[in-house]
């Protein structure tokens, strides 16, 4: 084992991290992963984008027919992966459309997926510590002659905080490449493109850099290393996410156990406390999975069938509750104002924002205004050691 080669990715480096089962099924066994629809979106995105940075290195601009090419194309890879919800496909073609008009924030593009350490042109890429690294970079932009940026495509909907972007493995792994690419440049800029809302951009220090490198080998040897003894499932609350979870055992069990028993919390620690707790949050995040992932299948049956499913002692059938939205134009005109006032709500980002402009009224309103609070609920974070 301690002469495998190891090249590492910030998909590898998250899959080793998080569950050592998981990263034995994909990297060891290679066991195909469960369809993913998040993932064919961002691979439909992906593709045509390329392909829209392709043709924006040879024009350096999109005609109407270039435009219609790159969307006609994204209809051919959402069709090829087989994405079969069409308000997902609608959503992605809507987002490539958005980034065609807004696609180069700096001066020149210097590279479209830049692969690297995949072998066959692409440049091998190891750190100080010779780790191998392998990836692409999604693209790649000039903005002067001393700074260079680099972009990440991603689909999700979440942005992340800028403590989490200062220290995305993603990122962090481009940086060193970019290092090596393109050595001529004396600043590096990061970018996440969220292609669902904005941009969001960051760096890293030379000292970053260095600490990163080290960080890196560590996880290297480690996987170097790595047997099948030591592959053991680790619930947590990301299992239901999981592309190998239908491989998993333990995950198949959490599903299915129902006598769960506890001990007396009469007599915890502090840390058995926090352990059970936690343990007990991830196993719920599982059963709420489970059971949104059987209501589909039960739901789509009954779609499929015209008919009710019946178990031992129990049908189950297809219900449906109607909300009614009125036009707010119409009751407005037609309802009293002393009346009307009684059948809406305030928004409190809106009179909040309706007092700093009206400064006049903001300390009576602010006097005559209540405060609620929620429940209380527990919440974590890491100790820093």
């Amino acid at each position: 084992m301690a002469n495998k080669v190891v090249k590492l990715s910030a998909t590898r480096i998250g899959s080793f991290l998080r569950c050592k089962l998981k990263y034995w099924f994909q990297y060891h066994k290679r066991l195909p992963k469960v369809s993913n629809p998040s993932f064919k979106l961002g691979l439909a995105c992906h593709e045509s984008l390329e392909m829209a940075g392709g043709i924006w290195m040879e024009k350096e601009q999109f005609t109407k027919n270039d435009i219609k090419k790159i969307l006609e194309h994204y209809d051919k890879v959402s069709v090829r992966e087989g994405i079969d919800d069409m308000s997902i496909h609608i959503e992605g073609k809507e987002l490539v459309k958005n980034r065609l008009n807004s696609f180069l924030s700096g001066t020149k593009l210097l590279g479209l997926e830049t692969k690297f350490g995949f072998g066959k042109g692409s440049m091998d890429i190891s750190t100080k510590d010779g780790v191998p690294l392998v990836g692409a970079i999604d693209k790649v932009e000039e903005i002067d002659e001393d700074t260079l940026l680099i972009v990440d495509y991603k689909t999700s909907k979440t942005a992340p905080t800028p403590d989490q972007l200062k220290t995305d493995v993603q990122l962090s792994i481009y940086d060193l490449v970019a290092q090596q690419l393109w050595p001529g440049y004396k600043r590096v800029i990061l970018s996440l493109d969220l292609l669902k809302s904005d941009v969001v951009y960051t760096y890293r220090t030379v000292e970053e850099r260095k600490e990163f490198e080290k960080y890196l080998t560590i996880i290297h040897n480690e996987m170097v290393e790595f047997t099948k003894k030591e592959a053991k499932a680790d619930l947590n609350i990301f299992c239901p996410w999981c592309d190998y979870k239908d491989y998993c055992e333990t995950y198949e069990k959490a599903c299915q156990k129902s006598n769960y028993e506890f001990l007396p919390i009469v007599n915890y620690s502090d840390e058995q406390l926090v352990k059970e707790w936690n343990e007990i949050k991830s196993v719920s995040k599982i059963l709420d999975s489970r059971e949104r992932e059987l209501a589909m299948v039960l739901m789509e049956k009954i779609k499929q069938t015209s008919a009710n499913i019946m178990g031992e002692d129990l049908e189950v059938y297809v219900r449906q509750n109607s909300r009614t939205t009125y036009d707010l134009d119409t009751v407005h005109k037609l309802v009293p104002p002393d009346d009307f006032a009684k059948l809406v709500g305030i928004n409190k980002k809106s009179v909040e924002r309706y007092l700093n402009s009206n400064p006049a009224i903001k300390e009576k309103v602010i006097s005559t205004s209540t405060t609620n609070y929620t429940k209380p609920f527990l919440s974590t974070k890491k100790i820093k050691k």
